[in-house]
C-alpha cells in the first residue's frame, strides 16, 4: 500500500477504511453454510459482488482450490511451481496444500512473496524440476505465450501437469485474436483489458497441445449449479490441465 498516496488522499483513505469496516461486520453478520471460501475457509449467506468479505478472493481465485480437486492433483507430494501468484493464491497454496516437497513462486518482478525472480519465457531452472506448475490469468499478460508454454514443458517431469485458466474474452468467445503490431494504447479496447497483449478463445488449449501436451478441460458452466453457487464460482471461467 502507497502511504504517501493516501497521505495526499484523505478520501481515498477514508473509502479504504470504510471498506474494511464493511466487510468485518459482512464477515460476521452474514455468517452461515450456504457459501464457503476456500481460500480463506469463510462460510456464510452470499458473496459480495463476486468478492469474499473475508479475503476478498474473486471466484477465479476460488476456483484454483476447486479445480486442484477437480483434477485430482492434490494426492501426491508434489514440487509446484507458481507463475505470477496473487496474494491470496500464494497464502491458499502455502497454509491449504500439503504436504509439498517445494514451492516455488516466479515472477518477472521482485515481489514480496515470489522467490525466484525470472522471466518465465527463458528461465535458467533446470528441466524436469517439477511435478506441477500453475499459471492462474497470467499467460494473457505474456507476447511471447507459446515460448512461456514450451519453457514449462522442458521444466515439468515425465507425467506432470500445468493448470493453467485464462479470461476468455469475449464471453464465450472461440476463436483466440492477437495482433503483435497492435499498438499498447489499444490492448484494452481489442482485448478488453490494458495489459492482456491477446484475447483468449475457448480454442486457445490448441497451443499447448502443439507443444505437446495432453489436454483435459474444465468448463464451469458445465458444472452443476449447487457447486457453482456454493463456492462462488463464474459460469465464464474455463480451466485445462496440460499433462507432459
Amino acid at each position: 500500500m502507497n502511504f504517501k498516496k493516501l497521505i495526499r488522499n484523505p478520501e481515498l483513505y477514508a473509502n479504504i477504511a470504510y471498506k474494511r469496516f464493511r466487510n468485518r461486520i459482512r464477515v460476521l453478520y452474514y455468517r452461515g453454510n450456504v457459501v464457503v471460501c476456500e481460500i480463506c475457509n469463510w462460510q456464510g449467506k452470499k458473496f459480495f459482488k463476486g468478492c469474499c468479505p473475508k479475503c476478498n478472493s474473486l471466484p477465479r481465485t476460488r476456483l484454483i482450490p476447486f479445480s486442484l480437486a477437480y483434477f485430482k492433483l492434490l494426492n501426491d507430494t508434489p514440487k509446484l511451481l507458481h507463475v505470477a501468484p496473487n496474494v491470496n493464491e500464494f497464502n491458499y497454496i502455502k497454509d491449504k496444500v500439503t504436504p509439498l516437497d517445494s514451492y516455488d513462486r516466479l515472477n518477472i518482478r521482485p515481489v514480496k512473496h515470489i522467490n525466484i525472480v525470472q522471466d518465465l519465457t527463458n528461465t535458467s531452472l533446470k528441466e524436469f524440476s517439477y511435478d506441477l506448475v500453475i499459471a492462474w490469468h497470467v499467460l494473457e499478460h505474456i507476447p511471447k505465450d507459446q515460448q512461456a508454454i514450451a519453457e514449462v514443458y522442458r521444466l515439468l517431469k515425465k507425467g506432470g501437469h500445468f493448470l493453467v485458466s485464462v479470461p476468455i474474452y469475449p464471453l464465450e468467445n472461440t476463436t483466440t485474436f492477437e495482433d503483435v503490431n497492435l499498438p499498447y494504447e489499444d490492448y484494452e479496447r481489442i482485448h478488453g483489458h490494458y495489459d492482456h497483449c491477446r484475447s483468449c478463445g475457448l480454442d486457445y488449449y490448441k497451443r499447448f497441445e502443439a507443444i505437446g501436451f495432453k489436454v483435459s478441460e474444465l468448463l464451469v458452466k458445465d458444472l452443476e449449479t449447487e457447486f457453482v453457487d456454493r463456492f462462488g464460482l463464474r459460469t465464464d471461467h474455463v480451466v485445462w490441465c496440460f499433462t507432459k
